[in-house]
C-alpha cells in the first residue's frame, strides 16, 4: 500500500483525502515540484527548494514550512516508508482550502501533498524521440511551475496522438520549450542553443544544469531562443527534463535530425549529466 504525506499526515493513499472546497481543485490556486531521487538522495534538492520558493512568492502563498531543512526530512521519511530506493517525489503545494471565492481567503493553511513514484523505463527512447511544433497558447508566466497545467496537457495529448514523444512550442516564431520539457538545438558552428530564462519558459532544473555543465566543460551554449528556420539548418537536438534527464532529438516534425542518429554533442552532454547525477549519491 503506497503512503502519501498530507497536512502533517502519512497515509494510506485511500485515506489522503483533500477538501472539495481545496483552491487547488477549484482554481488550479498552487504550485508543484518534481523532484528525482537514488539511493535515498534527492537529487539537485536546492535548485528545486530555490524554484519552489520562486513559485510560492510568484502567487503569494505564505511559507508553508518552519524551514525547507523540514521537508527534506519530511520527503525522506516518506521514501523509507514506500520502501523505494529510486524515483521521483511529487510535491504539491496549494493555497488551502476555504469557501469558492475568487479573492484570496485571508485566513487560510496551505494544503501539502507530496507521494513518490517509481522510475519509468526509459529504454526505448535513448535512441531518440520525436517531436512536433505548435503554437504555444500557454500565460505569461511560465517561470511559476503552477499546478494549472491544461494547456500543456492539450498539448501532450497532441503528441501522443500523432504518434510524437513531444510538442515543442512556439510564440513570434520563436521556440520556447516542451510541454514537459526544454528544447535544445545544436547548430552548424557546434554551438547548443536554448531559450534564454524568462517569463516566457520555466527555468527547467535538468536545463539549468545541462547550461552550467556545457560551460564548464567548454561546450559552446548560448541561451538564445531558436527558430524553425533555425532547426532546419541544425546538427543536433535534445530534450530535458527531471523525469527523463536528457533525451536525443531525432525528428521534428518533417525534418530529420542528423540522420535520425544521437549526435556527438547530445551524448558528451548526456554522459556529462549523468556523471553529474552521479556524484550526488556517492
Amino acid at each position: 500500500m503506497l503512503t502519501y504525506y498530507v497536512n502533517g499526515s502519512y497515509l494510506n493513499k485511500a485515506d489522503a483525502l483533500i477538501s472539495v472546497e481545496d483552491r487547488g481543485f477549484n482554481f488550479s490556486d498552487g504550485v508543484y515540484e518534481v523532484i528525482a531521487f537514488n539511493k535515498r538522495k534527492l537529487l539537485n534538492l536546492n535548485k528545486h527548494i530555490i524554484r519552489l520558493k520562486k513559485s510560492l512568492k510568484g502567487i503569494s502563498i505564505k511559507k508553508p514550512f518552519f524551514n525547507f531543512k523540514s521537508l527534506e526530512l519530511i520527503i525522506l521519511h516518506l521514501i523509507d516508508l514506500n520502501h523505494l530506493s529510486k524515483g521521483f517525489i511529487y510535491l504539491q503545494i496549494t493555497r488551502g482550502s476555504a469557501k469558492r471565492n475568487h479573492l484570496f481567503p485571508k485566513k487560510v493553511k496551505p494544503n501539502i501533498i507530496i507521494f513518490a513514484f517509481s522510475n519509468k523505463n526509459l529504454d526505448n527512447l535513448l535512441k531518440g524521440v520525436k517531436v512536433g511544433i505548435s503554437e504555444d497558447i500557454r500565460w505569461l508566466r511560465c517561470d511559476l511551475k503552477s499546478i494549472s497545467l491544461l494547456p500543456n496537457l492539450l498539448e501532450k495529448q497532441k503528441a501522443y496522438d500523432r504518434g510524437l514523444y513531444e510538442i515543442w512550442q512556439k510564440r513570434d516564431s520563436l521556440i520556447t520549450e516542451g510541454s514537459t520539457s526544454n528544447a535544445f538545438i545544436v547548430n552548424s558552428n557546434d554551438t547548443i542553443l536554448t531559450h534564454p530564462k524568462n517569463n516566457l519558459i520555466l527555468g527547467g532544473v535538468t536545463r539549468d544544469c545541462v547550461v552550467s555543465l556545457a560551460k564548464k566543460n567548454k561546450i559552446l551554449l548560448e541561451e538564445k531562443a531558436f527558430t524553425i528556420n533555425d532547426i532546419k539548418k541544425c546538427k543536433e537536438a535534445f530534450l530535458t527534463s527531471t523525469t527523463v534527464g536528457v533525451l536525443p532529438v531525432i525528428k521534428i516534425d518533417n525534418l530529420i535530425i542528423n540522420n535520425k542518429k544521437v549526435g556527438e554533442i547530445t551524448k558528451k552532454i548526456i554522459n556529462l549529466y549523468n556523471q553529474f547525477l552521479k556524484n550526488q549519491i556517492k
